[in-house]
């Protein structure tokens, strides 16, 4: 019985990376029509709507009553509302090389802090295994490296998109003990789009209202708003909350590095960005290292 719920919960967490890899490139198909705070806003916006209409049509329940809200709101607001905005300004300061080494470091502050904080102890292999799929990706992002200059802001914003996916993954783990993962998802969802709207428009003024029609009238921007929101989010999001109730935190986050592997390969297919043959070896390790910490058996 717990190995049948783990299998569910790893399974889960694969999923949902495998959807996340994917996001990148309909994120780069959004990106050439709209700005990236109109694309997080409309994107969360339509996921909390989805997410309405599933309640209201009496599908998935809400019940938030009577239930400690302090760690549930800390979760929210790490992610995905700290991260995304951490993450895309990080972005613009850092080197695709660096900044790919630095966010694959989200499984390591989950191993550290799941540690301090859950318990939940990994074993030696465990942590070999984590710091195998680091290795390969820090390759791929070296490999792949556009030339441009490194700021130490870019990298301590990165830094503090790194904490924020931690954070995340502890809090969801911890708060599975009192919410659903639709009611965790919910309310990440719904601090998303009221932070990210009103990010958005301190950001754009007046223009936020007319890039978002703008935005509307390209069928590139709405395809990519159907997966970036229904699947890269509302499904997404709902399967990686399943699996931290189903697994450790360090075996979900685990998965976090398939993600660098799905949108290498997303690229090649969908987009036919040029990758090497180097590169695809180097996703092997990635994929060795997921599976080395969840076929491991974690310390008591």
């Amino acid at each position: 019985m717990k190995s049948n719920k783990q299998f569910l919960g790893m399974a889960a967490a694969l999923a949902a990376n495998v959807i996340f890899g994917f996001s990148f490139v309909f994120s780069k198909l959004a990106l050439s029509v709209a700005h990236p705070l109109v694309i997080l806003a409309v994107r969360f916006t339509v996921a909390f709507l989805l997410m309405n209409i599933l309640w209201l049509a009496g599908l998935l329940k809400l019940n938030f009553k009577n239930k400690p809200k302090g760690k549930l709101l800390a979760m929210a607001v790490a992610q995905p509302l700290l991260y995304f905005i951490l993450e895309l300004y990080g972005l613009k300061m850092v080197s695709s090389a660096l900044s790919g080494i630095i966010i694959a470091l989200v499984p390591v502050g989950v191993l550290v802090i799941s540690t301090l904080f859950l318990r939940e102890n990994p074993t030696k292999t465990q942590v070999f295994y984590t710091l195998v799929s680091i290795v390969g990706i820090s390759a791929i992002s070296i490999l792949s490296n556009d030339g441009e200059k490194s700021y130490l802001l870019g990298v301590a914003l990165l830094v503090g998109a790194v904490i924020a996916a931690a954070v995340f993954n502890i809090l969801s783990r911890k708060e599975a003990e009192h919410y659903s993962p639709f009611e965790r998802t919910y309310a990440m969802f719904f601090i998303a789009t009221v932070g990210f709207n009103i990010i958005a428009f301190c950001v754009l003024g007046k223009g936020y209202f007319s890039e978002v029609v703008s935005a509307f009238q390209s069928s590139d921007f709405i395809i990519a708003i159907i997966y970036l929101s229904v699947l890269s989010s509302v499904a997404a999001f709902m399967l990686y909350n399943y699996s931290t109730s189903k697994i450790s935190a360090v075996r979900s986050s685990s998965f976090s590095n398939i993600i660098t592997v799905v949108s290498v390969l997303g690229g090649v297919i969908i987009l036919k960005e040029k990758f090497s043959i180097l590169e695809l070896l180097l996703c092997i390790p990635v994929i060795l290292g997921v599976w080395g910490v969840n076929y491991q058996k974690e310390k008591a």
